[in-house]
């Protein structure tokens, strides 16, 4: 079908420039100039014959006619200029003819995909991918905000968004926004609290925290600020507040959604218990969380002197159920701060705690 369309646009273009080639060269010159002064002559003769002009008149007159017919005799034929003109529409119409056709099929040879498949029409009618329908969003709502930058309920609903796909520091800026246009929510305010925490690589920064406290402060039954509360209390090691802070967010959720089985998981290592991944790491919330640890793992690698975040690292893959990936962690630890007795001390100690194996 491709090569007959192609044809067929072909023959109207060369069409199109072979009809005005075509048409008859127009003469502005009389081609009956002869015919007149031939029936002139005999229109003299007759009125010689009825005694109307006189023999000399009668020979003037003739002799002007037979001059004119001698000129236009000689103008009928076409002059030189004319055939050039001739000539080249030949070579004009003989160019067309070959040179479109060949000039065209050479430059779809060399820009178009003549190989390429067809595309079936099941995938044409396929539904867009979610992601590119979740870009397509994120555009809108950006380009509304850049000409309507007060619209507190544009910032809230894209900063949750902006949360979702990585983009921490807007996601901090749009809670933010969100807050001082709409007013204090606990829903916004454990929003910037978790947006903080995720640019800070999983960690809760008091910064953060203060955030999760004016949530749980605004509406204790939050779960999200019950949830990181708990979290920073284990992050700075005071291990009984957290199973506190653990086991009162437990008693208000379903112990089979995937929020209670994290809670679960983290009360029995806090406990002494060996922690199971009873949740899929890479669905929702944790495969954030799964992300935010892996990006504290690769900063440590390059940078072993932070001995917090070591222990952070550590007690992070407990929650993740990876007690392979926390004894490692706790081996790479105790190299980088070899040099560091009480460094050490610490890292033991916490090792016993969570459980792993040294």
């Amino acid at each position: 079908m491709i090569w007959l369309l192609i044809a067929s646009l072909t023959g109207l273009v060369v069409l199109g420039l072979l009809w005005p080639l075509a048409q008859p060269v127009e003469d502005s010159r009389n081609v009956d100039d002869g015919d007149f002064y031939r029936g002139q002559l005999q229109e003299i003769e007759r009125d010689r014959a009825r005694g109307l002009l006189d023999a000399q008149s009668a020979e003037d007159a003739k002799t002007e006619a037979a001059r004119r017919l001698i000129a236009a005799n000689k103008n009928s034929e076409l002059p030189p200029d004319r055939q050039s003109m001739t000539a080249r529409r030949k070579i004009a119409s003989l160019i067309a003819l070959i040179g479109v056709p060949v000039l065209a099929i050479s430059i779809y040879a060399k820009l178009g995909s003549p190989m390429m498949p067809d595309q079936p029409f099941a995938q044409r009618v396929a539904a867009p991918d979610e992601n590119a329908d979740l870009s397509v969003m994120v555009a809108k709502v950006e380009a509304r905000l850049t000409d309507h930058p007060d619209d507190g309920l544009g910032w809230g609903t894209i900063a949750p968004v902006y949360l979702s796909i990585g983009r921490y520091d807007d996601a901090v800026k749009a809670f933010g926004n969100a807050l001082r246009l709409v007013g204090e929510s606990a829903d916004l305010r454990s929003g910037l609290g978790e947006a903080k925490m995720a640019a800070a690589d999983g960690i809760v920064t008091a910064d953060a925290l203060a955030d999760f406290e004016k949530a749980f402060a605004r509406d204790p039954k939050n779960e999200r600020a019950q949830y990181y509360r708990a979290m920073a209390a284990e992050q700075d090691g005071d291990k009984p507040r957290a199973l506190i802070l653990y086991r009162a967010l437990l008693e208000t959720l379903p112990p089979d959604s995937e929020p209670g089985q994290l809670v679960t998981a983290r009360i029995a290592a806090l406990s002494g218990e060996q922690a199971k991944p009873v949740f899929d790491p890479n669905a929702g919330q944790s495969a954030m969380i799964r992300s935010m640890v892996e990006r504290l793992d690769a900063r440590l690698s390059s940078d072993g002197s932070d001995l917090e975040g070591w222990l952070k690292l550590m007690r992070a893959y407990q929650v993740l159920g990876d007690g392979q990936k926390a004894s490692d962690t706790y081996s790479k630890a105790k190299i980088a701060k070899a040099a560091d007795g009480d460094a050490l001390d610490k890292l033991s100690a916490a090792a016993k705690e969570l459980g792993i194996a040294n």
